[in-house]
């Protein structure tokens, strides 16, 4: 069992969330009725379940037939589970819940197979609901070829869950709804780029709740759910949020496809937030600044402390707690590697790194053994001479920023540095600014305990947004373009 879990990624839905979704993707009386529904990653049935507890309760308001409910449950009522134990736990599940109405022995349309080769429900179903599997495909043991074949999982590495989007679409009726919740990876990711493409295209996606940093599962996933209808184009999408205290959905506001496709990637927030986050990623202002990430050891912990020697050494910053230490480095100033030979001659700073050789040749991908003293990358290294601006990538507010200045001949690691010859009091208060932390959240990069991340891209693009607002072109450097 524990094999099944790892490869195929079942990740169990709370019952509060399923009553959600359901909700959401329009499941409910008085439309459930004589409407084929599949749960096709079904588990031990939390999807189901609740659908047969929706079924049985509106059709007793309806007629009081029970030999007619059983038909119908047997046949609008579908699942399908790899997992064999799984799919025994669903049916008993479904058992349990009929049996309280006096119902026994319904035959459930519960199929215990891979869903990536089952074809059966294709174009036949009103509702696709549930939580697909989280794993990557390189994961997958059994299965991989299959996956690839799959138009939403073409162009390199991808997530099953996106597959799963795909499966989803086949299976839909010309009117049908799917609701699904999944990792809000796809919003972004390269993974998700063709199922982005399509609904782009198809502009099938009508209804959005962003879950944001609330986690339902134990799983350090932050999710999303999605709502589609297949029978016409939809010209806006409702957004919602999710409040973690009531567990209920709050609508924010209806956006357009305009709005949420910035670039190749998909965005939700307030139209007014969306406007400015396009702005910044679209409009490519005055290159007043470069970012780029610090140092990569691939081995901080021999590279980097707190040494009685400073012979082979340089004073370093760790950006993300704002620390200062030694750092071996066995380059010059131009960041180009010593020759073994002449780094021997820092024999304290030698001798440290020797103690550790082993280490440093066999826990790191460098291509020839010859070079086993020296960094596992070149990043950042030629950067060494020159004044830059340190900063953490891991912020929720104003006091959780750390922005320092890093004179020459000192390194960074844990973060981003800028290169720049605006002064360091204009970037600080570009940077320690509601705007900025308005910016990181739209980005929608989220991290345990509220807190957000960005890239360098990010970084560099919002901040010669923000310079050429203020300068425009005007401010030219004299000559430090050499900085980049």
């Amino acid at each position: 069992m524990a094999k099944a879990v790892k490869q195929h990624g079942r990740v169990y839905t709370p019952d509060y969330l399923v009553k959600v979704i359901l909700d959401f993707g329009g499941y409910d009386k008085p439309n459930i009725l004589k409407k084929h529904v599949i749960d096709n990653s079904c588990g031990d049935g939390a999807f189901l379940t609740e659908i047969v507890r929706r079924y049985c309760a509106f059709f007793l308001t309806q007629k009081q037939d029970l030999s007619k409910l059983k038909h119908e449950l047997e046949t609008y009522i579908h699942g399908v589970e790899l997992d064999a134990t799984e799919c025994d736990k669903c049916i008993q599940n479904l058992n349990n819940i009929v049996e309280g109405y006096g119902i026994s022995k319904v035959k459930w349309d519960i199929t215990n197979a891979d869903t990536l080769i089952v074809d059966r429900f294709n174009a036949k179903m009103d509702y696709v609901v549930g939580n697909p599997p989280y794993v990557r495909v390189h994961n997958l043991e059994d299965s991989y070829e299959i996956v690839k074949k799959f138009k939403f999982a073409e162009g390199g590495m991808t997530d099953l869950f996106i597959v799963f989007f795909e499966i989803g679409f086949n299976m839909l009726a010309k009117s049908g709804l799917m609701c699904l919740i999944t990792p809000s990876s796809w919003l972004g990711s390269l993974a998700g780029t063709h199922l982005r493409q399509y609904i782009h295209t198809h502009q099938n996606l009508s209804g959005v709740i962003d879950l944001e940093h609330f986690q339902p599962f134990e799983a350090t996933t932050y999710t999303f759910i999605s709502r589609f209808s297949k029978s016409k184009k939809n010209s806006h999408i409702e957004y919602y949020t999710f409040d973690g205290e009531k567990l209920k959905a709050k609508f924010q506001e209806k956006l357009s496809y305009s709005d949420i496709q910035i670039g190749n990637n998909f965005y939700f927030s307030k139209k007014t937030h969306l406007s400015l986050l396009n702005n910044i990623k679209t409009t490519y202002g005055y290159p007043y600044v470069s970012v780029k990430n610090g140092f990569a050891t691939l081995a901080d912990k021999v590279f980097i402390g707190d040494f009685d020697f400073t012979e082979g050494t340089i004073d370093i910053l760790k950006a993300s707690t704002g620390k200062w230490s030694k750092c071996i480095y066995p380059y010059d100033k131009k960041g180009k590697p010593l020759p073994l030979k002449d780094f021997m001659n820092n024999t304290e700073a030698y001798n440290h790194l020797l103690s550790h050789q082993d280490k440093l040749s066999k826990s790191r991908d460098i291509e020839d053994d010859k070079f086993w003293y020296l960094f596992g990358r070149t990043q950042a290294l030629k950067d060494v001479s020159k004044v830059k601006y340190a900063i953490n990538t891991l912020i929720k507010d104003k006091g959780s920023i750390k922005l320092e200045c890093v004179p020459q001949g000192a390194g960074i690691y844990s973060g981003l540095y800028i290169l720049t010859d605006i002064e360091f009091e204009t970037i600080k208060q570009l940077v320690y600014s509601e705007d900025f932390i308005n910016y990181v959240k739209l980005l929608k990069n989220y991290k345990s305990g509220g807190y957000y991340t960005f890239a360098s891209k990010d970084l560099e693009q919002y901040l010669n947004y923000k310079l050429s607002e203020k300068y425009g072109q005007s401010r030219i450097s004299n000559g430090s373009r050499e900085l980049f």
